[in-house]
């Protein structure tokens, strides 16, 4: 869509809590790979949100992707439950039952489909493993009780391919594949975040899909060489969307 003669590029947008939040961390940096996957065909938008659950997601969908936005979409992620699966006795804040957890994602996936991003375009990712001897650590520093355990993440994460399946969007089984990852503590870097193997573990997953949705879209601006040096301008507007 242009602007005042400016052309917006495609967009990929990362929607998620903290663990989208961090994606373009030194450590977790599946966000930054897949910037770099793309560069010069799309902008890579992280939209990710440290501490939040699928509840306070919904809502804000809307507000993030419109029809405008929705037009120049080339793929989004929605990567929620690792919040979403704290134990309602232990953190009531962020739990939110599975249920609703179901019920959130599917909502969000109608209202991507409403304003025109095709099945194909959603893709969910389930929420990762989680190493509660390690997070355990991180708890006692900051004075909270441990309120996850990795045998309900793992109902979290089944539930999300199981809306993934509902909706017929794509789907990263997160959870799956680290759980068939020897030593897949490691994938973690305080038990809950994605450490600098986990994003390449998540990366390579997300990489055949990103590849397939942009593979039509040309990258933007000629290469270096195929400047003219005598008149560039020519070369370099309009460029091609």
């Amino acid at each position: 869509m242009a602007v005042d003669g400016v052309q917006s590029w495609p967009k990929l947008i990362l929607f998620g809590d903290s663990i989208t939040q961090f994606s373009f961390s030194s450590d977790g940096c599946w966000g930054s790979l897949l910037a770099d996957l793309v560069q010069r065909k799309c902008d890579v938008i992280n939209r990710g949100f440290s501490g939040y659950n699928v509840r306070w997601c919904r809502p804000m969908l809307p507000q993030l992707v419109t029809k405008d936005v929705a037009k120049d979409t080339a793929a989004i992620t929605i990567f929620l439950g690792a919040n979403d699966s704290n134990d309602f006795e232990e953190n009531p804040r962020q739990h939110v039952p599975l249920p609703e957890y179901k019920e959130g994602l599917t909502s969000m996936v109608e209202h991507l489909l409403s304003v025109g991003v095709s099945r194909d375009k959603i893709i969910l990712i389930s929420p990762p493993a989680f190493d509660a001897v390690e997070w355990k650590k991180e708890c006692i520093k900051k004075g909270r009780p441990l309120s996850k355990n990795n045998k309900t993440t793992g109902k979290y994460a089944a539930a999300c391919k199981e809306v993934a399946g509902q909706c017929g969007t794509q789907l990263v089984d997160l959870y799956s594949q680290m759980m068939s990852t020897a030593d897949w503590e490691k994938c973690l870097n305080d038990g809950l975040h994605l450490s600098a193997d986990g994003s390449r573990l998540l990366f390579n997953q997300l990489q055949p899909l990103i590849e397939q949705l942009t593979s039509n879209i040309p990258m933007k601006f000629p290469l270096w060489d195929e400047v003219d040096a005598e008149n560039p301008k020519p070369s370099l507007l309009p460029f091609k969307k």
